[in-house]
């Protein structure tokens, strides 16, 4: 687990020029980078794959191991978002890469329609945001089952505004792959920075739990992957979890204190 990613002599393997193509690759072969942009998703047939993570707190680490029957790639295909994690051949390795098209002509035969590719890629989201978040991990494993339909991947360039201050909140984000800056206004104009937020934050909480405009803004500073809860559908389905609302209370009330000592600052 704590070995560090190889630097094979070859370049990540590209998307299939056609709809269903079978990839036989060497021991050491990238099968794609993390960040890349990607339109396919890969099953192996034969051989073992490992996934690293190249960025973030995880940095350089072998994070898993797949073998035979396995899949990958699939947040890609189906959610646009960059890579999350690089894959490479551990040994001699037989892949069958399928675009979009080739999920619906062929996935079935490796029992992957799409229902079970979504909820399969829900879960590997979900697991990645317990392993980031000790807030997270505080939550039911039934409560996560019901957050796993309800949250939704997406992927943010950098430089965009997720939450500005003074303006209602819309969703909940949990922060997957990247990292964002945090600012408070002041009265007169000035600005003062936050800790960013990394991998495994959750911000949005205080707007949904209360009804307050956002007391900071936070701008993404990487491309930034993200689970984003909506306002309406938290209000729906999850106002009524007391033990969510109290993990949140929680982190909300931290987040209250920090913005008082930042805003009772004397201006230098």
């Amino acid at each position: 687990m704590g070995a560090t990613i190889p630097a094979p002599e070859a370049s990540p393997v590209g998307a299939a020029p056609l709809p269903v193509w079978t990839r036989f690759l060497p021991a050491g072969r990238v099968v794609v980078r993390e960040g890349d942009a990607g339109s396919s998703m890969f099953v192996i047939l034969e051989g073992k794959v490992g996934v690293y993570r190249e960025a973030g707190p995880r940095e350089g680490r072998q994070v898993g191991q797949l073998a035979g029957g396995g899949f990958f790639g699939e947040l890609a295909l189906l959610t646009n978002c960059p890579r999350t994690a690089s894959v490479v051949t551990l040994e001699r390795t037989v892949l069958r890469e399928l675009s979009r098209t080739g999920l619906t002509l062929m996935g079935a035969r490796h029992g992957l329609v799409a229902p079970v590719v979504a909820m399969r890629c829900r879960e590997r989201l979900l697991a990645d945001a317990l392993s980031g978040s000790a807030l997270l991990n505080e939550l039911s494993p039934e409560l996560w089952t019901q957050l796993g339909s309800a949250l939704e991947p997406c992927s943010v360039e950098a430089g965009e505004q997720l939450l500005t201050y003074g303006s209602p909140g819309e969703a909940l984000y949990i922060l997957l792959r990247g990292r964002c800056g945090v600012f408070h206004t002041h009265a007169g104009g000035r600005t003062t920075s936050y800790p960013d937020m990394v991998e495994g934050d959750v911000f949005g909480e205080v707007s949904l739990l209360r009804g307050r405009r956002a007391t900071a803004t936070v701008r993404t500073l990487t491309p930034c992957t993200l689970l984003r809860l909506d306002r309406e559908v938290f209000r729906k389905h999850f106002w009524g979890q007391a033990e969510m609302r109290r993990a949140l209370v929680r982190l909300g009330m931290q987040r209250m204190h920090r913005t008082m000592e930042v805003i009772t600052q004397p201006v230098d």
